[in-house]
C-alpha cells in the first residue's frame, strides 16, 4: 500500500517531488519577483503558480535560467528541458516557450530528447536547412535584428534554394552581390554582404564548412555618403503629418526626431528598458549597433509619445499582430505624399538630430554620446581613457533639443531653455554665441 501511495503522490505531484525539489517554494512568478531573487549555496528552482512544471532556476553564481519539466506520455521519464536565460527571455516569452513544449510532450513528442539529438547530429548540408539551424541556434537566442533574417530570406534562399553549402563558391557570392549593386541598391549590397560573411563564418565554427567564400571579397563602394539634412521646416511638416498615419509609425518617427537613435532601435523599444520615474531609457548591449549598453534621456514630450503599458506586451511599439513594427517601406511611401518632403529617409532624422544640436550649440563629443556614435570627437587613444559619459550635459542638450522640435511645430513649451550644467539656461548662452556645454568648467 505504502508503495501505490508513494508512485501516486509521485505521478500527482509531477516534477518538483520526481526532480528531488518538492522543498522548492511554488509561487506566481513575475518581474518584479525574479529581479528580487538572490543566489543561496545551491541551485533553487522556483516554480510557477499557474503553469505546472514551468520555473526558474537560480544557480549559486546569480544565473537565473527558465526550465521546464515534464514526463514524457510512453515511459513516463522525467526530463528537463532548458528554455534559456532570464534578460534574453523574459517571463512572457519564457511562459509562451513552455507552453509550446508542454503541448508538444501531449502530443506524444519528447521535445528535450528532441533537442539532444539535434545538438548531435551533423546539419544537413543542404543551404536552407543550414540557414534555419543558423536562425535557431543563433540568431533567435541573440535576438538578432530583423534585417539579418529579411536578407538571409528575401536574398540568399531564393538565390541558392535546393543547392548544397559546399557548392557555394566565391563567384556565386560575387555574382550575388553585384546583382544587388546593379539595380542601385548600394546599400543594401554592403549589408547583404556582411550577412553572407557571418553566416559561414557561422558554418566554418561549426565544421559544416572549411572555408568561407567570402574570403578576399571586398566589400562594395557605398557610394557618396548620405549627407541630408532636413530644415526646420521640413522636419516640422514630417513630423506633422507623420504624426496623422497610423501606430506605431508616427509616435515612432517623432520619438527617432527627438532622440537621434537608430530605427532598430526604437522599434524594438521594450518596456522593461524604461524607468519612467528617472526618465531613462537603457538600450541593452545585445539591441545597439556598437554592442555597447547606451542611457537615452527622456523629455516629458517623448513620454507622451508612450502608449498605455499592456502588461502581456513586452514591445512598447508593437504592431497590430503584436510583434516589432517593421512595415516602415510602405509607409514611408504614404508619409513622403502627404508631407511633400521627398528626398529623405529616416536615418536621416539621426543626422538632422545631430546637425541641429550642433546649431544649437551643443558640444560635438556631448551630441556624440547622446547618438552612441562609435568614433566622433572623442576617438583613438582618447577614447582608451575617457570614459566619462557626460550624463548632465546630454540630459540638458537633449531637453534643448526637444524643446527646439516643439517649438517648430508651434507648440507652447517650444520656448522653454533647458537650464545647463551650471544651472544657466543653455539657450541664453546659445544667444551669445557660445558653445554651451563647452562652458562647463568640468570639460574645460
Amino acid at each position: 500500500m505504502r508503495y501505490l501511495v508513494f508512485h501516486l503522490r509521485r505521478y500527482l505531484c509531477g516534477p518538483q517531488v520526481a526532480w528531488g525539489t518538492s522543498h522548492m517554494p511554488t509561487l506566481k512568478l513575475t518581474k518584479p519577483l525574479i529581479d528580487d531573487l538572490r543566489p543561496q549555496a545551491t541551485d533553487q528552482v522556483y516554480w510557477d503558480q499557474s503553469l505546472r512544471g514551468f520555473g526558474l532556476k537560480v544557480t549559486p553564481a546569480g544565473r537565473k535560467v527558465f526550465i521546464v519539466m515534464y514526463r514524457t506520455t510512453d515511459d513516463r521519464r522525467l526530463r528537463k528541458y532548458t528554455l534559456g536565460p532570464y534578460g534574453v527571455m523574459t517571463l512572457i516569452s519564457a511562459r509562451t516557450a513552455a507552453q509550446k513544449v508542454l503541448l508538444a510532450r501531449l502530443d506524444g513528442q519528447d521535445p528535450a530528447a528532441e533537442k539532444q539529438a539535434r545538438r548531435r547530429r551533423p546539419v544537413g548540408l543542404e543551404i536552407g536547412a543550414v540557414i534555419q539551424q543558423y536562425k535557431l541556434e543563433y540568431l533567435q537566442p541573440r535576438e538578432i535584428g530583423l534585417e539579418t533574417v529579411r536578407i538571409l530570406n528575401r536574398i540568399v534562399l531564393p538565390l541558392w534554394k535546393g543547392r548544397q553549402i559546399s557548392s557555394i563558391s566565391r563567384t556565386d557570392v560575387r555574382d550575388c552581390i553585384e546583382a544587388i549593386v546593379q539595380r542601385g541598391a548600394l546599400a543594401m549590397a554592403g549589408r547583404a554582404l556582411t550577412v553572407i560573411r557571418a553566416f559561414f563564418n557561422w558554418c566554418i565554427g561549426r565544421g559544416i564548412v572549411e572555408t568561407s567564400p567570402c574570403r578576399g571579397l571586398i566589400p562594395p563602394s557605398s557610394g557618396r555618403s548620405r549627407d541630408r539634412v532636413l530644415s526646420d521646416d521640413e522636419l516640422a511638416a514630417v513630423l506633422r503629418t507623420g504624426m496623422t498615419l497610423p501606430d506605431p509609425y508616427g509616435p515612432i518617427v517623432m520619438f527617432l526626431a527627438l532622440t537621434g537613435q537608430r530605427r532598430s532601435e526604437v522599434a524594438g523599444m521594450r518596456w522593461e528598458e524604461l524607468d519612467l520615474d528617472k526618465n531613462l531609457w537603457t538600450i541593452p548591449a545585445r539591441r545597439t549597433k556598437t554592442r555597447r549598453g547606451h542611457v537615452v534621456h527622456l523629455t516629458p514630450k517623448m513620454k507622451a509619445l508612450l502608449p498605455d503599458r499592456d502588461e502581456e506586451q513586452p514591445l512598447v511599439f508593437a504592431s497590430a499582430q503584436g510583434k516589432t513594427f517593421q512595415y516602415f517601406s510602405a509607409m514611408k511611401k504614404r508619409h513622403d505624399a502627404a508631407s511633400g518632403v521627398k528626398g529623405w529617409v529616416l536615418h536621416d532624422l539621426r543626422r538632422t538630430v545631430a546637425t541641429g544640436m550642433a546649431a544649437l550649440g551643443v558640444a560635438p563629443h556631448v551630441a556624440d554620446k547622446i547618438l552612441n556614435h562609435q568614433s566622433g570627437a572623442i576617438s583613438g587613444i582618447v577614447a582608451v581613457y575617457q570614459r566619462h559619459e557626460f550624463m548632465n550635459e546630454r540630459k540638458a542638450a537633449i531637453e534643448l533639443w526637444s524643446n527646439h522640435v516643439a517649438a517648430i511645430l508651434g507648440e507652447e513649451n517650444g520656448s522653454q531653455a533647458a537650464p545647463g550644467p551650471t544651472g544657466e539656461p543653455l539657450g541664453d548662452k546659445v544667444e551669445k554665441g557660445l558653445s554651451p556645454l563647452r562652458q562647463d568648467p568640468r570639460i574645460g
